[in-house]
C-alpha cells in the first residue's frame, strides 16, 4: 500500500539531459569510464582520447573501451558504461552548434557483436 505513494517511486538516472557541451568535458567522461582500470591499454587509450579533435574520433574509441572494461569487469558493466557514454555523445552532437548528428555513423548507438 505505502509503496504506491508518489514519494516512494525511485527515479532512474536520466543521462539524456546531461549538459555536456564542451569536447574536453566529453573526453573526461570517457576517461572517467575507465578510471578504475590499471592496464597498459588504458594508457594508450588515454593518449588517444587526448588526441581526439571531434566526436567521430570518440565514436571510434568506443569499441576499444568496451573491450577494456569487459576484460577487467564484466560485459554487462561495459555495456552500462559505454551506453552512458553513447547518450552523452549523442546529446553533445545534437546540441552543440559546431557539430551535427550526421558526423556520427548512422544507426543505433549500441555496440554490435
Amino acid at each position: 500500500m505505502f509503496f504506491k505513494l508518489p514519494w516512494f517511486k525511485q527515479k532512474k538516472p536520466n543521462y539524456h539531459d546531461t549538459q555536456v557541451l564542451e569536447l574536453d568535458f566529453l573526453v573526461s567522461e570517457f576517461e572517467d569510464a575507465m578510471a578504475d582500470i590499471q592496464d597498459p591499454i588504458r594508457t594508450r587509450l588515454h593518449a588517444a582520447l587526448i588526441a581526439c579533435r571531434n566526436p567521430q574520433d570518440l565514436w571510434f574509441l568506443r569499441g576499444k573501451m568496451f573491450n577494456l572494461i569487459s576484460k577487467h569487469h564484466c560485459e554487462s558493466e561495459a555495456h552500462a558504461r559505454v551506453s552512458r557514454l553513447d547518450q552523452k555523445l549523442r546529446f553533445f552532437v545534437e546540441h552543440h552548434p559546431d557539430h551535427a548528428p550526421e558526423e556520427l555513423p548512422s544507426g543505433p548507438m549500441a555496440l554490435l557483436h
